[in-house]
């Protein structure tokens, strides 16, 4: 997933090898799993942006993450990084219940 909420939305991406794109993280929250996937919050101190929280999804098949949203370390940001999770997590579980199809009496 390369679609990422940015706080310097607006700015040019900068051009990076995607193998120094890798890094490993630890999970500080699982918000929780739908569609295939887990969505779960990530802090990070040492991204390039400063501070950091991190909306990650990932398949559950697979230990790889996609960042999907980048928030500043902040009470305000957790709390947007909470809103940001579950509307994803929202989305994954709709989808998963359309594929689905329509349930058995």
């Amino acid at each position: 997933m390369d679609n990422i909420i940015r706080p310097t939305f607006g700015k040019p991406r900068p051009a990076e090898n995607p193998d120094e794109r890798r890094v490993q993280v630890v999970t500080q929250r699982v918000y929780g799993e739908a569609g295939g996937c887990r969505v779960c919050l990530v802090h990070d101190a040492d991204a390039p942006e400063g501070d950091v929280f991190k909306v990650v999804a990932g398949f559950l098949t697979d230990d790889e993450v996609s960042t999907v949203a980048i928030l500043p370390a902040t009470p305000e940001g957790e709390t947007d990084a909470e809103i940001v999770a579950l509307g994803i997590l929202r989305t994954l579980a709709m989808i998963e219940a359309r594929t689905e199809g329509p349930g058995v009496a």
